[in-house]
């Protein structure tokens, strides 16, 4: 879903405008983005929870030539959703 369509359909739904709708998902996104990157924690209700974890340097092999590469550290985003997500996404 590009983030017109989600505007839009946010829009139907709330009864704002999409200019409105927009600002409003804009600020979140900024808001999410900015604790993200202070390493808090973000709870999106009924989703789940988006945190930033800090992968180890390794070294990994490739299986057919068995040549050695390193591979730095490095920061990824997860999201751990809830159980009742996880419910969902079962079904």
């Amino acid at each position: 879903m590009l983030t017109k369509d989600l505007i839009s359909e946010i829009a139907a739904q709330s009864g704002l405008t999409k200019r409105r709708t927009e600002e409003l998902l804009n600020a979140t996104t900024s808001v999410v983005l900015e604790n993200l990157l202070q390493g808090k924690s973000v709870q999106l209700q009924n989703i789940g929870s988006l945190e930033v974890k800090e992968k180890n340097a390794r070294t990994v092999v490739h299986p057919k030539t068995g040549e050695r590469t390193f591979v730095p550290a490095k920061k990824q985003l997860v999201l751990r959703p809830t159980a009742a997500m996880k419910e969902v996404l079962k079904a």
